[in-house]
């Protein structure tokens, strides 16, 4: 079972990485990663992390590239921390049209967070969630009936 995934043959990243495209964004490449400078630069210094192999979502990354990504994520965290000194670094994927996948290619967001931002504590799509009354499941200190049968449901899975 896969997610809906959005249109995109040839896909971007590959291009970017296959050397098809303007490489103008590169910031690292290593055997099994690229790092990029996103193209949308909804913070200063946005960046995305990705396998070098074509993986669409999560699911499809195996256990050698999701910890090389992570490791590179973690040294680019350092980096953003050095140059732009943010007031924190936000770590956040996307799997699928339904979470706002817009390339089918696996990719990790690093984005430096400053004083100022409009994501309010995550991407922007959040900052408008806190901005309406919230319900119970919002709250992360109380517990509910339905939070309880989400764990038991995923339990039943592991």
């Amino acid at each position: 079972m896969s997610f809906p995934l959005p249109q995109g043959n040839p896909c971007y990243f590959c291009q970017i990485i296959l050397g098809k495209t303007e490489r103008w964004n590169l910031i690292e490449q290593t055997e099994l990663t690229v790092t990029l400078l996103n193209g949308r630069q909804f913070e200063i210094g946005q960046c995305v992390v990705l396998p070098v192999r074509h993986a669409p979502t999560l699911l499809d990354v195996n256990a050698q590239e999701a910890a090389a990504v992570m490791l590179a994520a973690k040294r680019l965290t350092g980096i953003l921390q050095k140059v732009f000194a943010p007031d924190g670094v936000l770590l956040y994927q996307n799997n699928g049209v339904g979470s706002g996948q817009e390339v089918p290619h696996f990719h990790l967001h690093v984005v430096p967070r400053q004083p100022g931002s409009d994501w309010g504590v995550g991407p922007p799509h959040i900052a408008r969630l806190e901005q309406e009354p919230r319900p119970a499941q919002f709250e992360h200190a109380m517990v509910t009936d339905s939070k309880r049968q989400t764990v038991e449901q995923i339990r039943r899975h592991l």
